[in-house]
């Protein structure tokens, strides 16, 4: 006799294949999840990490920026013993960055460690933190540029102190738009300002200064010709560099090979350096500062000067003259003609007489050779390798 399974004798395996089904969509589930929660944390992590990376590498940046803003003569002299305790000067420690303030990151700098007989070479090592302290620390090598920073300008008064320029007759000319010495051409640069201040207060008191008959006197970046209105002299503030970085520049200087006189005032026929051999000459001055009175003289290179300087005889001189003081008077009268920059820490500066002070980047490039060709003039530093610590 024949028999079949009634329905109900089934339902056992259906509950069964139901249970695991079940089963293995929960177990699927449960790994989706897990999945997805690894993404979640893996994406969390790679944006901590590429927050702490943009903030230390916009630390880098910021540092870079600051030691340029002037440049240097020596790396180590001028900003590794300088900052203190080797890190950057930013206005807080950490520091936040501009448009995310969330970002933050410290700053240091060391001597180079396979190049430590070369002072112009460094270590920048920038630490980042993002938005939920995620760290990481970048270390960037750097080198001084063999390129020199263009001058503040033809004339630079590096004081944060109130100035009181003075300007007599129309015979003089000060001029920021380059010019060779060679020939009186064009030279390759761009413009700078006949005069530069470092506060928009002692620029706006050299305008004042200019009568307007003299206004077409100042020339350079920003110079507008009258008429119908009066003539816009080329005075500016800018950020150059302070007198205590004028005077570590000199402190620089005069570790190179130089001259040294010690005469404070100087006739007849003199020459400190050549346009064939430029030199770094120093004239300390005893405590009186330096006059230049009849008589001519020549030079090329780099001229330091000690507590004032007084151009009244002739003078001719091709590259960059620096004048460290704190209350004399700088004057520039009689027959003077320098080529390159003049840049001075006093209070005061006279100009008058037949005085052409012009910005030559002819003439600077032979200040730059003076003191045994090392680069004698400040230049930006540059990175050369770059590496993620971690």
């Amino acid at each position: 006799m024949r028999t079949s399974a009634s329905p109900g004798d089934e339902r056992g395996f259906a509950l069964v294949g139901a249970i695991f089904v079940m089963a293995l969509l929960v177990g699927l589930t449960a790994a989706a999840q897990r999945m997805s929660q690894a993404d979640v944390v893996t994406a969390r992590n790679y944006r901590s990490a590429s927050q702490g990376l943009y903030a230390a590498e916009a630390g880098i940046a910021h540092a870079v920026a600051i030691i340029n803003q002037v440049g240097v003569i020596d790396l180590r002299n001028d900003v590794i013993n300088v900052w203190l305790s080797h890190k950057a000067p930013f206005p807080a420690s950490p520091n936040p960055m501009a448009r995310q303030t969330s970002y933050t990151y410290d700053v240091t700098i060391a001597d180079h460690p396979y190049f430590l007989a070369d002072p112009n070479r460094g270590v920048l090592t920038s630490t980042g933190r993002g938005s939920d302290n995620s760290l990481r620390t970048v270390s960037a090598y750097v080198i001084k540029s063999g390129i020199p920073n263009a001058p503040p300008g033809a004339i630079y008064l590096a004081t944060d102190n109130s100035t009181d320029a003075t300007f007599n007759g129309n015979n003089f000319f000060v001029n920021g738009n380059d010019e060779n010495y060679t020939n009186g051409q064009p030279g390759p640069k761009p413009a700078v300002p006949g005069i530069t201040t470092r506060t928009e207060a002692n620029a706006q008191e050299t305008r004042d200064s200019l009568n307007s008959g003299q206004k077409d006197r100042v020339r350079g970046l920003g110079y507008i010709p009258g008429p119908p209105s009066p003539a816009t002299p080329s005075v500016a503030a800018g950020a150059g560099p302070t007198s205590q970085q004028i005077s570590q520049m000199i402190s620089d200087l005069l570790a190179m090979p130089h001259v040294t006189d010690t005469s404070t005032h100087i006739n007849g026929n003199v020459t400190f350096g050549t346009t064939a051999a430029p030199q770094i000459t120093y004239l300390p001055g005893n405590g009186s500062g330096v006059t230049f009175g009849n008589g001519t003289a020549t030079g090329a290179g780099i001229l330091i000067v000690e507590n004032s300087l007084t151009l009244n005889g002739n003078l001719d001189f091709k590259g960059l003259i620096l004048v460290r003081g704190t209350t004399n008077v700088t004057q520039v009268t009689g027959s003077a003609t320098i080529w390159g920059s003049l840049w001075t820490t006093d209070f005061n500066l006279t100009v008058g007489g037949h005085a052409d002070v012009q910005y030559s980047s002819q003439a600077l490039a032979l200040a730059n050779q003076s003191g045994g060709g090392t680069g004698a003039l400040p230049a930006p530093v540059v990175i050369t390798a770059w590496r993620d610590v971690f």
